[in-house]
């Protein structure tokens, strides 16, 4: 007689041992996704989906930012984005079988479900590779679905929504109602840390740098201090008119927080670079004649500058 092969282990235990291994250690990450890589290659696709899911349900309910809940959340992302080139095609099909059910989570009860529902979709988004082809519905619910987390009641799930909206934004168009959602948080959130995150998302286009701006004179220092430091990141100088670039280095120069003003100094710093160091070049770029105060300050900031002194005196 022939022995019957003996049925397959179930998947869900060996994807939580895997988990339990994952959450401990970031170390330990690289081989785990070794160990469910292997488990999905060996598997039905529908049901490794849903074992997987059933298995990242269970970091959902964590609102607390533990380390250990982190990791799973950074071992998930890197699981699902980071697939070789043969695998890649299931892997596109993997992390819409994960994100459209995340996605039908996202208008839960709990604050806690939809802060995880939003991190989870806004990391494996983001991470996703430039040639992903993952469907055009989950574009979609995820448009929809994150624009409505935009104007969650909690902080932390607006600042994760809006990250998630990244790579949807198309500044170009002039009713993009992903970049005008990303310009009305810059503006108008009322939390500091949603603020932040908006800067840090919103694609430079006109608008944008208008708002970015705008948040250099925000009633709270450490986002006139992020502001300053995107503008130096992310926009050239000769995207600004003259006058916003005296008004800019002027007001936040003169800034009443040391913090902003180090950021301001830094600004300038990128800027004296960007004019292979020739002052002159600078100053004229702000119209010294028009605006004096803005241009004195700049000098002055320079002269303070160890790293710049040399160049101005």
């Amino acid at each position: 007689h022939r022995r019957a092969m003996p049925p397959p282990a179930p998947l869900q235990p060996q994807i939580e041992a895997i988990f339990n291994d994952a959450q401990q250690s970031l170390a330990k990450h690289r081989r785990c996704a070794e160990r469910l890589r292997a488990l999905q290659r060996k598997a039905d696709a529908r049901a490794f989906a849903e074992a997987l899911f059933a298995c990242i349900a269970c970091v959902l309910p964590i609102f607390k930012r533990e380390p250990a809940a982190e990791r799973v959340v950074e071992f998930v992302v890197r699981f699902l984005t980071e697939a070789g080139e043969d695998d890649a095609g299931e892997q596109d099909e993997l992390i819409g079988r994960i994100c459209l059910p995340l996605l039908g989570l996202s208008d839960a009860r709990d604050k806690a479900v939809r802060f995880r529902v939003s991190q989870l979709v806004g990391r494996i988004m983001n991470a996703m590779p430039e040639e992903a082809e993952v469907s055009d519905d989950l574009f979609v619910a995820v448009e929809e679905r994150m624009l409505r987390r935009c104007r969650d009641k909690v902080p932390v799930v607006r600042a994760c929504a809006l990250r998630a909206l990244f790579r949807l934004q198309d500044p170009s168009g002039p009713s993009d109602a992903i970049s005008s959602e990303l310009l009305r948080m810059m503006e108008h959130d009322s939390s500091p840390e949603v603020r932040m995150a908006a800067i840090s998302t919103v694609a430079p286009s006109k608008p944008a740098i208008r708002g970015l701006l705008s948040r250099t004179r925000d009633v709270t220092e450490a986002v006139r201090k992020h502001a300053l430091g995107v503008l130096r990141e992310k926009v050239e100088m000769r995207w600004l008119t003259i006058s916003q670039r005296a008004k800019l280095l002027g007001d936040a120069l003169a800034d009443r927080s040391p913090s902003v003003r180090t950021a301001a100094v830094e600004l300038v710093r990128g800027w004296l670079r960007k004019a292979d160091r020739q002052l002159p070049v600078l100053l004229k770029a702000l119209d010294v004649a028009s605006y004096e105060t803005a241009a004195e300050r700049v000098v002055a900031a320079l002269l303070r500058d160890k790293e710049t002194a040399g160049l101005v005196g």
